[in-house]
């Protein structure tokens, strides 16, 4: 059982022992909640009770993509889509609905279903929630435009990758993505620059034998 589940569910039931108690003494003491001073009491109570109705609208955002993922995995890509696309309704703008449109764009990516995939990390990339997925959304972005067959997109989606997460352990596929993109477009010098640079960044790696084995004449 993991630690963040652990802190989360003593988080959640402290506030709900909180609503609990609160609701009672209202009951208890209309009198003093209908006077002024009880108006200020019964604006803190509703507070905890917005806090709390936030806190287990996160939680119910989290537990659909779980499920949407379990349909995935089980190869019900369909019913899969369709728990993300009410986590949109639900809880858009939140980091479940990112991370669930990033679940939902490699749900489409392995069904071939290309160019719905990259509209659906582009999506990611416009909405702006959460910035953690940016680098993801970006390098799955430029993989799945190369493998649309639209190179000329990918090797520029790739480039703005690299300029901005030349560090990230996603740069090998990126870069190697980009390479091929480049020796699609017919600029031959610029690919072999490409995997020159690929075996120069990664040596002693399957990226670098990789790039090595598309240096060697045909």
């Amino acid at each position: 059982m993991s630690k963040q589940w652990v802190r989360q569910e003593i988080q959640k039931n402290a506030i709900a022992d909180y609503t609990g108690v609160a609701l009672s003494w209202v009951q208890e003491n209309r009198e003093k909640v209908l006077g002024i001073g009880g108006a200020v009491l019964a604006a803190a109570i509703l507070g905890g009770l917005f806090i709390y109705r936030t806190f287990q609208g996160r939680t119910d955002a989290w537990e659909r993509l779980a499920v949407a993922q379990s349909y995935a995995y089980q190869g019900q890509a369909g019913q899969a889509l369709e728990q993300i696309n009410a986590l949109q309704l639900q809880a858009r703008r939140t980091p479940a609905a990112g991370f669930g449109m990033l679940f939902a764009g490699d749900v489409l990516y392995r069904a071939g279903k290309y160019r719905e995939a990259a509209d659906t990390y582009q999506k990611i990339l416009d909405e702006g929630v959460p910035k953690s997925l940016f680098p993801f959304a970006l390098g799955n972005l430029g993989l799945t435009q190369e493998a649309a067959g639209d190179c000329r997109r990918a090797a520029a989606t790739g480039q703005q990758f690299l300029d901005a997460y030349q560090d990230h352990f996603l740069a090998p596929p990126v870069h190697a993505s980009l390479a091929r993109c480049i020796e699609t477009l017919g600029d031959k010098e610029k690919a072999k620059a490409a995997y020159e640079r690929i075996s120069l960044l990664y040596p002693d790696t399957p990226w670098a034998q990789w790039a090595q084995a598309r240096l060697k004449p045909s």
